[in-house]
């Protein structure tokens, strides 16, 4: 069965659409990611967007409107490159403008938007979207759910880093699955270069690699309490935004150089991915797989290898024949086979009760999908709810 998996992700710059080929389900699993395509937002919708997530008043109107123009783009977006005799289902995680749990108010819920019905209507096919909910209403954080799919794809003794908008880990282990947000990621750069040059990032890490690290300042940032919560736990860009890095890092500007501050916060990434791991991943780690956008900041991934020398393997998603790019792509896609499966898709990361997560469209396909999701395939008997560190749940 054939995926295209659409993440627009919190670093807000674009939606990555991978292709995947996915058999089986459970650690049955195999994939082979066909096609990855990236398309940049245009800058009045890149700019909707981060204000809708921005904890700024809006209107129902403003925030429908970029609703329903997110999902036109990204509609439109899948039409120039893929056919829909190219795919069976469209998976489309959201693109979220509100998450209470990480501001510590679970009971506001969580907001994904980017409407799905013009993915359907554009194309006919079956569309499973918005995954969070459903963990949350069954008494999770609705993050992370891409821990799901490292169980499956990683041997145990496996630490993998993800470095989107916020940074994120999942460790494996034999009997024991450890997955939350470590803090930020590439949001606090980010927003930093926007601010200061411009620009939508550090590319290649040029800003950082002039400048030098502020001790104070990181001190000051390594100093926040959202380090001290134990998992579970996430955070996004309603705690590590625009907000943040006005009120936290803004005001070195003059007494330092803008490098220097963007040198500063890339440090903080890679010092908080670290802290945290040591601080709550307390088990043996055989070796590290980092992915997604940070990791092709070569400053930041510098860093990170020094952080983590005593680690014998440090690799990339690329090297399981992953691209970095499409690796969020594959976890929501396994969780849609999951669902498409009837089968769990979170795990005890979340803090939740096991559930199927998503929301289906069915396409004009529908009949044929539940012909093989249901009655062909063999799934094994992988319950992520076994993997509790020894806990009872």
């Amino acid at each position: 069965m054939r995926f295209l998996s659409i993440v627009t992700g919190t670093s807000s710059d674009g939606a990555d659409i991978s292709l995947i080929e996915l058999e089986g389900c459970g650690r049955g699993t195999r994939f082979k990611i066909l096609k990855y395509s990236y398309y940049p937002y245009p800058n009045d919708l890149r700019s909707m967007m981060i204000h809708a997530a921005s904890l700024n008043q809006v209107t129902s109107e403003f925030i429908s409107r970029v609703h329903w123009e997110l999902g036109r783009f990204l509609a439109n977006s899948i039409a120039k490159d893929y056919e829909p005799s190219d795919y069976d289902v469209i998976v489309y995680s959201g693109y979220t403008v509100y998450h209470g749990p990480s501001l510590g108010r679970r009971e506001y819920g969580t907001l994904q938007i980017g409407e799905a019905s013009v993915l359907y209507a554009m194309t006919h096919k079956t569309v499973v979207y918005d995954f969070r909910t459903n963990d949350l209403a069954s008494g999770g954080l609705g993050a992370p759910l891409i821990a799901l799919s490292d169980a499956i794809l990683f041997g145990e003794g496996t630490l993998t880093i993800n470095i989107g908008g916020i940074s994120n880990v999942t460790y494996v282990g034999e009997d024991c699955i450890i997955a939350f947000d470590t803090g930020p990621g590439n949001i606090l750069i980010n927003t930093l270069t926007e601010l200061l040059y411009g620009e939508p990032y550090d590319k290649d890490g040029l800003h950082a690699s002039r400048g030098r690290v502020i001790d104070k300042l990181l001190l000051d940032l390594m100093s926040d309490e959202y380090f001290s919560i134990p998992p579970p736990k996430n955070t996004g860009r309603e705690y590590f935004g625009l907000s943040y890095v006005k009120s936290r890092v803004m005001p070195y500007l003059g007494e330092f150089s803008g490098d220097d501050l963007v040198r500063t916060v890339t440090r903080f990434t890679a010092e908080s991915i670290h802290d945290q791991v040591r601080r709550f991943v307390k088990r043996p780690i055989r070796r590290i797989i980092v992915g997604g956008g940070g990791s092709r900041n070569p400053v930041l991934m510098n860093d990170l290898r020094g952080l983590f020398s005593d680690v014998a393997e440090f690799r990339r998603f690329e090297d399981y024949g992953i691209n970095d790019m499409a690796r969020e792509g594959l976890g929501f896609a396994i969780i849609a086979n999951e669902t498409l499966h009837l089968r769990v898709g979170n795990t005890p990361a979340t803090g939740g009760l096991p559930a199927l997560l998503g929301k289906i469209i069915p396409g004009s396909n529908y009949r044929e999908l539940v012909r093989q999701t249901l009655f062909n395939d063999r799934c094994d008997g992988f319950n992520p709810f076994k993997l509790t560190c020894g806990k009872v749940y």
